[in-house]
């Protein structure tokens, strides 16, 4: 008798999924590029291959670790959420069925790609292995840690899955529990040993217990003098992985029922003047009306922007000698206008992910608004939600680039209009992926995947011919300003190629896609 009957159904199902296979390929395609990268890089600079063999190690390890940490994030975080969504999940528990049954199946389902991908990875590690440079020990170290943090991501997006029925709600959870883990604790360290709270062996000792401590000490050179630390850091990976993963067999079948909403949570009064407003607001755009229900999201908008100054100005106290040069004013200009871009990637999906999640969308289609009210109401609540906080960081521009050399402008102006296209073309490629995605949970991720990283590809594809073919160890390599021309045109073709193919298809087929979206 099987004791894990969905394990094995589970198993069986995933192994002949195109998605399983594609993610191994992709993983190991990405390895191997990084790999051939760091060659060229050596080849310029004509050094022996042991001196780069440790910069290869960590580079492709680095990236392992990475994609380790957002497994839980991309896989699991939705997996029992959205059978709690459908109504299914408690189907499985009129059977025999227990909670580890429920949990372990769904678990290994979603792990099989991860750690497909992960094997395919490995064999890449050991290049640098037999460059020299890299003992056998890193290697073993760098595998066994990868696999550690890969069943603590997976395992807490399914403590996470388990406890929440919404996906935003599972997804940002687990991203910020994992964020917290690996970058939380090692910064709280070191401000506390910085204000002399605790020494320095105290805060290096409660540094260790981030689970992303155990990277840098897996390299010989840490290792040596603290083993110690490393084995708490793999233990604390390990301790997490499995307490989220026995706090997910203990709550999923007591997860699966609907809660009786409490009539204090309807039966709020509210003034007649912010009813008149709401109504005005369902006359004129009824899109509109539905995105701006939730009165605290421009809030927690102005939240995060206050934090962001408050570390900047923190950094100025702590460095007031540069802390004002232009490569600090570039840096703080593009991380921000990235923090918007990954922000503003998740919204443009909300409207209609919400509606497929609540099975509302067949009545919103029923009524006489077309493409172009769903386009315009959605663009004004991205508007209303992050249009002043937006607004006040453009207005510093202008300060920052009259304190910069005139040579600077160039990168001012490019982030400047790219984040506008970035923007224009999120917005309509995030309404046709959250109306055409077979899991619409992961339609942020394919606009992520379209806007943000692509040029990212195409541009390191492209320098990398440009270093093999055209610029040999003898010359220099390309200028600046090539450079940042370049990262220009690529992003204003991804955005304009992506940006128009879906506005196309929204205009010619927006209600069919609605009606197949609803029906899914």
């Amino acid at each position: 008798m099987n004791p894990f009957p969905i394990v094995g159904r589970e198993l069986l199902v995933a192994s002949r999924r195109r998605e399983t296979q594609l993610i191994r390929f992709v993983t190991a395609l990405t390895a191997i590029v990084v790999l051939a990268w760091m060659f060229i890089v050596m080849r310029m600079d004509n050094a022996p291959p042991h001196q780069f063999s440790q910069i290869i190690f960590g580079v492709i390890a680095g990236f392992a670790f990475f994609f380790c940490n957002l497994a839980g994030v991309r896989l699991t975080a939705d997996t029992l959420s959205e059978e709690k969504r459908n109504g299914t999940l408690g189907l499985l528990f009129l059977t025999d069925l227990r909670g580890l049954d429920v949990v372990l199946g769904k678990m290994s389902a979603c792990s099989l790609q991860a750690v497909f991908g992960l094997m395919a990875v490995a064999p890449v590690l050991m290049v640098p292995l037999l460059m020299g440079g890299v003992t056998p020990g890193e290697v073993g170290r760098m595998v066994g840690i990868l696999f550690a943090a890969l069943f603590m991501s997976l395992s807490v997006g399914m403590a996470c899955s388990a406890q929440f029925k919404s996906s935003k709600a599972a997804i940002g959870t687990t991203f910020l529990f994992i964020f917290i883990l690996n970058f939380g604790i090692p910064v709280i360290s070191i401000v506390l040993d910085e204000y002399n709270y605790i020494n320095s062996s105290e805060s290096q000792f409660l540094a260790c217990f981030s689970s992303g401590a155990m990277f840098p000490l897996a390299f010989s050179g840490n290792f040596s003098g603290n083993p110690h630390f490393f084995y708490q850091s793999l233990t604390t990976a390990l301790g997490v992985g499995l307490v989220s993963l026995g706090f997910s067999v203990w709550r999923t079948p007591r997860a699966w029922q609907d809660r009786e909403t409490k009539p204090s949570a309807i039966a709020k009064l509210r003034p007649v003047e912010a009813i008149s407003c709401r109504t005005r607001l369902l006359d004129d755009n009824p899109v509109y009306w539905l995105g701006t229900r939730w009165h605290w999201r421009p809030l927690l908008v102005w939240t995060a922007l206050f934090a962001g100054f408050m570390l900047w100005l923190w950094g100025l106290l702590e460095n007031s000698r540069w802390w004002l040069d232009e490569e600090v004013h570039l840096t703080t200009l593009w991380c921000t206008f990235a923090c918007f871009k990954c922000w503003i990637t998740l919204a443009v999906c909300d409207r209609f992910l919400e509606d497929r999640q609540q099975s509302s969308l067949e009545l919103l289609m029923a009524t006489p608004l077309n493409f172009s009210d769903f386009s315009l109401g959605q663009a004004r609540r991205l508007l209303w939600q992050f249009g002043l906080p937006l607004g006040l960081v453009l207005a510093t521009v202008p300060f920052m680039m009259f304190d910069s050399d005139r040579d600077t402008w160039p990168y001012y102006i490019v982030g400047l209009t790219i984040l506008a296209m970035d923007i224009w073309a999120m917005h309509f490629v995030g309404m046709q992926l959250s109306l055409t995605s077979r899991k619409p949970s992961f339609s942020a991720s394919g606009v992520a995947l379209r806007i943000l990283f692509l040029p990212w590809i195409i541009w390191v594809g492209m320098m990398l011919f440009l270093a093999f073919a055209l610029f040999g160890p003898a010359q220099t390599g390309p200028d600046e300003e090539f450079v940042l021309g370049l990262w220009f045109f690529i992003c204003f073709g991804n955005n304009l190629f992506w940006g128009m193919r879906a506005i196309n298809n929204l205009k010619a087929n927006f209600r069919q896609m609605a009606a197949r979206a609803a029906g899914a």
